[in-house]
């Protein structure tokens, strides 16, 4: 995904999600003002394959804890950079 915040990601729903053509993020931004933002084909084909593998309600958050709690934006960053890297 790109041109999320972190604070952005880790308050995604699964909800928020948008498959299929069109693919899109839909999120509250910065000064609560809701943002869309597109999604890579790549990017849609590994959503796909992590909602499919974690079932929840849709209220849930897209990327939980193991207490199925939001994950912290000090627990993102370092995943994000490992992964970017």
């Amino acid at each position: 995904m790109t041109g999320l915040r972190v604070s952005e990601l880790a308050g995604l729903a699964r909800a928020d999600i948008r498959l299929g053509i069109g693919a899109h993020v839909n999120c509250l931004g910065k000064g609560r003002k809701q943002r869309i933002i597109p999604l890579t084909s790549t990017t849609v084909a590994v959503v796909s394959a992590w909602l499919t593998e974690h079932c929840g309600l849709p209220t849930d958050p897209l990327f939980p804890t193991r207490h199925g709690t939001p994950m912290s934006r000090d627990a993102i960053e370092p995943r994000l950079t490992k992964h970017a890297a």
